[in-house]
């Protein structure tokens, strides 16, 4: 029996000492680097040092975004030593209206005794928050995005916001494309702390200094960017249409001169997140005919003698007839009258003669299948079909059933102004790290056309524009070669009667022009024609870009 005891408390030895043994190795071993990690951070704490973001400037090295410090308020009634209704009016004298702006919160907070804590949306600057320094109210510092000249090219440069994590992150334009450039390095420091948070002073710490982002300087003339937007409210709201875009372009360097796009709303709104001048597909209409001209001169489908035999009568093709917009019709009609008539028959004569595979070819070299590559976010990819019917081919030559963005269609016909040589639209010109001048390499070349056929085509244009319906609108002191164009809009799969883009695009003077710029009017009311309401837009920006270009 006693054997049998000492054996049994043997046994119970053994395994206490076993799970002893397990659970020091449990602690030590498995949780140890968990539990020394721990340790580690109840011993050490890491602080941020968040990086000043890059600001953004115009051509003249105007600041478009700079930074600007504020300070939330946020009020803690246990540590109020005044009655509440006093702190409300302290503030009520810095920041006028604050009692009317903000009387539901102030009542939930008075008459609420289990809220202890509120935070308004409020911001104060330096000054305003020193004058309220009292028990019970407190600031948080909060970097904002602040713009000197208000809302201009506010679609060009996007906005700023915060991520998942609270870090400030851009959104649309400048903000995001260069989100990388404009929000610099984290800095941190890893020091040691007390057991009330304090640093202590003497021990080892590590730290990594933060490093802040980069200035941009934009291709933006101010100057230009706020004709464009005044010129651009004012027409949508005299032609009653629903929204409009402008982009001026430098025909030899691709600079982005100015920028915009607008709704309809009594201020003509803009949005600082979607821009419909690069997110927005449409039908081009007429202003794509000189560069179906243009190809079919290039590839010596027809010469400057081109002459429309067949143009006294609609273009028969199957169950399909092509006529003019006005239906009337032009009998041997010459290139060059084609072109100021608007001709849709003698167009689908010419792309006729120019043959699919040629189309093709040039519609992929102008890049108009593609993104063009502009440094703004959200720009969208056009979408080319694969199957091309002998009738969509001919209304391909007045720019129907194709579908592009403003921005495509401007560096499609700036390859006309340029040269024949095709460029990549750009915003920025160059950044900045301290005193580091980083240019942007955001530029690629290409010839499409030849020097003969732009001369040909430039000639063609100048006519039209001189000879045409718009001749009445140009000023005397510029020379102007452009086209204007209006489109159906197609809803449903077929086209309406009542709703059209219409537009207006060319360069001045016609030779080495100073710019290039396309103007979109999205369903005006007052006349569907591009002739009658985008291209007077254009006209008195062009006498203005005149002089300040």
């Amino acid at each position: 029996m006693k054997n049998q005891r000492s054996k049994i408390l043997s046994i119970a030895l053994t395994c206490y000492f076993v799970l002893v043994i397990s659970r020091l190795f449990y602690w030590q071993i498995i949780k140890g680097p968990e539990l020394k990690e721990k340790a580690r951070n109840q011993a050490y704490k890491l602080e941020k040092i968040l990086p000043e973001r890059g600001k953004i400037y115009s051509s003249d090295n105007f600041p478009l975004v700079l930074n600007q410090t504020t300070y939330q308020l946020s009020i803690y009634k246990p540590n109020l030593k005044d009655d509440l209704n006093n702190v409300f009016n302290k503030i009520d004298q810095i920041y006028p209206n604050f009692k009317i702006e903000n009387s539901t919160s102030i009542d939930k907070l008075k008459n609420n005794p289990n809220q202890k804590w509120i935070t308004f949306p409020l911001f104060f600057n330096e000054n305003q928050k020193k004058q309220l320094e009292i028990p019970g109210i407190e600031f948080e510092k909060i970097e904002k995005r602040f713009y000197p000249e208000n809302l201009l090219a506010k679609d060009i440069v996007g906005s700023v916001g915060k991520n998942y994590e609270g870090l400030p992150v851009g959104y649309g334009g400048i903000e995001a494309f260069y989100q990388k450039q404009l929000k610099g390095k984290t800095g941190f420091v890893w020091a040691p702390q007390d057991a009330t948070g304090k640093t202590i002073l003497n021990k080892k710490s590590w730290s990594s200094d933060s490093v802040n982002g980069r200035d941009i300087y934009t291709n933006i003339n101010r100057s230009a960017q706020f004709y464009v937007e005044k010129l651009l409210k004012e027409g949508i709201e005299k032609f009653s249409a629903d929204s409009g875009s402008i982009t001026i372009m430098e025909p030899k360097s691709g600079a982005i001169i100015a920028m915009s796009s607008l709704t309809s709303t009594s201020s003509a709104s803009v949005s600082s997140i979607r821009n419909p001048a690069i997110s927005d597909l449409f039908e081009p209409g007429s202003i794509f005919k000189p560069i179906i001209v243009s190809m079919a001169l290039d590839t010596k489908s027809i010469d400057t003698s081109f002459i429309c035999s067949k143009c006294d009568r609609p273009n028969v093709i199957g169950k399909y007839n092509i006529s003019n917009w006005d239906n009337e019709l032009h009998p041997n009609s010459s290139l060059q009258d084609i072109i100021k008539n608007s001709d849709n028959i003698g167009m689908s004569y010419i792309i006729e003669k120019l043959g699919l595979e040629n189309f093709l070819n040039y519609y992929q070299k102008l890049g108009l299948n593609q993104k063009t590559g502009i440094d703004l976010q959200g720009e969208a990819k056009p979408s080319l079909k694969t199957q091309w019917p002998e009738i969509d081919l001919a209304t391909a030559s007045f720019g129907q059933g194709i579908v592009v963005t403003q921005i495509n269609m401007l560096q499609a016909f700036n390859t006309i102004a340029n040269d024949g040589i095709l460029i990549k639209p750009t915003v920025v010109n160059y950044f900045t790290e301290g005193e580091k001048v980083i240019k942007n390499k955001n530029k690629t070349e290409t010839r499409v056309f030849s020097q003969e056929t732009i001369k040909d085509i430039k000639d063609i244009l100048k006519y039209s524009v001189e000879n045409g319906v718009v001749a009445r609108m140009k000023p005397k002191n510029i020379e102007v070669c452009a086209k204007s164009g209006t489109a159906q809009i197609a809803v449903g799969g077929s086209y309406t009667d009542s709703s059209t883009i219409a537009s207006y695009i060319g360069f001045s003077p016609c030779i080495n022009p100073k710019f290039t710029m396309i103007v979109t009017i999205n369903n005006p009311k007052s006349s569907p024609w591009g002739s009658s309401t985008a291209a007077p837009i254009w006209y008195e920006l062009a006498s203005k870009l005149n002089d300040l270009l």
